[in-house]
């Protein structure tokens, strides 16, 4: 989109993206003169927005051309299928927690495992979990945000206090629920009885 923010016309001259020409040039002269400079002097009409009559009579300029309004839909079109994915982004944030707890997860059994070689190289990690390298370096940047993790004098991927700390915090429920049957009064009154 070269470097400039999308402005979408049709939204700008309120028509849809199916509107004909004569409807388009229709809708522009009303809102022409809803927004022409001209009237920001006169008390007895409202409007006059030298900024948004200049987009209108872009966005007409643009879309009353059969050729630049080719080129500008293959445009919005582009644009409305790059907002698509980001919803859909947007709507996988949950996936992201497990994601995150997967790849978190192994670091720390890695350093149970073996606490005097803590850490896990990016190449390995990455062929552990079935992500791509774009969705491990996104989750590996907020873990070093957050400071869940380090490097190593080796240069690989280590847990830190903190991300154990984090690990703990995740699993609270779980550990909480599995604390309650073990203390259960059921328990305790037939310890009791026996």
């Amino acid at each position: 989109m070269m470097g400039k923010e999308f402005v979408d016309y049709y939204e700008v001259l309120e028509v849809s993206p199916n509107a004909s020409i004569a409807t388009i040039e229709r809708v522009f002269r009303f809102l022409a003169k809803q927004y022409h400079p001209d009237l920001a002097g006169n008390r007895d009409q409202s409007g006059g927005d030298r900024k948004h009559f200049s987009k209108l009579v872009t966005a007409f300029e643009t879309l009353r051309d059969p050729q630049q309004r080719a080129a500008y839909d293959r445009e919005y079109q582009q644009v409305n299928q790059e907002r698509a994915e980001l919803v859909d982004a947007a709507n996988a944030a949950t996936d992201d927690c497990i994601e995150r707890y997967k790849l978190l997860s192994l670091l720390y059994a890695q350093r149970r495992r073996d606490f005097k070689k803590p850490g896990i190289g990016l190449g390995t990690l990455e062929t552990m979990v079935p992500y791509s390298e774009q969705t491990v370096a996104f989750h590996l940047w907020y873990f070093r945000e957050k400071g869940w993790i380090g490097r190593e004098e080796s240069g690989q991927l280590s847990i830190t206090a903190a991300g154990v700390d984090q690990i703990e915090a995740m699993n609270q429920e779980a550990v909480t629920s599995q604390l309650r049957l073990e203390h259960s009064p059921e328990r305790i009154t037939v310890m009791k009885s026996a």
